[in-house]
């Protein structure tokens, strides 16, 4: 999680290792009161929300996980995009 000021931007800050969701990460978290929509293929999410959700969901698993995980081509792709970016 991180800190604004005037309050709590309740964000989870993947780690390599699982961690806990505290319930407020939760509820900050999951827009609509927990009920997901689909339209023409996308989920009726903001770009703030789907944010949350994917960075809570990466938390809760670990970011070695989610290397284990993806597709052997997203991993490849994963790689690819990070050495670009740090050239």
């Amino acid at each position: 999680m991180k800190l604004l000021k005037g309050g709590l931007c309740l964000d989870m800050i993947p780690k390599a290792e699982p961690q806990k969701i505290p319930i407020q990460v939760f509820e900050e978290s999951i827009p609509n009161d927990g009920k997901w929509e689909i339209e023409e293929g996308r989920l009726l999410f903001s770009d703030d929300e789907m944010r949350k959700v994917i960075l809570m969901l990466i938390g809760q698993i670990g970011l070695k996980k989610l290397i284990e995980i993806l597709p052997h081509e997203s991993r490849n792709e994963l790689e690819r995009l990070l050495k670009a970016e740090y050239r």
